[in-house]
């Protein structure tokens, strides 16, 4: 299921929210002194910007329609390469941590079982 315009919206608005307040710390006249050096100045816009990357991608694996209720067709055992199933023991999208270069992000991931081989994997 697609993510609807009203989410998408939500999102955007949030985005900008977060990028004017970004830029507003960043050009704040009470913290110039703080920025002074060329390390100090890069140093805070990587920071906001990562801060800013993290959220978008926050946003982007949350709104996946594969981490939903609905089982993904055809996924493939990363062992042996055959077809893959929701394991049934365990149905519910189980919370999974990911560093990814934006920091760590949580994702909800679908437990599948491979009746071939039995190797338990979460697709991505």
């Amino acid at each position: 299921m697609a993510i609807s315009k009203k989410e998408l919206d939500r999102i955007e608005e949030e985005l900008v929210r977060k990028t004017r307040a970004a830029f507003r710390k960043l050009f704040d006249p009470d913290r110039q002194d703080q920025l002074v050096t060329l390390t100090q100045r890069e140093s805070e816009v990587l920071r906001l910007g990562h801060e800013l990357q993290a959220m978008m991608l926050k946003e982007h694996l949350a709104s996946d329609p594969h981490a939903g209720e609905a089982a993904l067709e055809g996924i493939r055992c990363p062992r042996c390469r055959e077809v893959g199933a929701p394991d049934p023991e365990d149905p519910e999208p189980v919370p999974r941590v990911i560093q990814t270069q934006a920091g760590p992000q949580e994702i909800l991931r679908r437990k599948y079982r491979c009746p071939s081989c039995r190797t338990v994997f979460f697709p991505l």
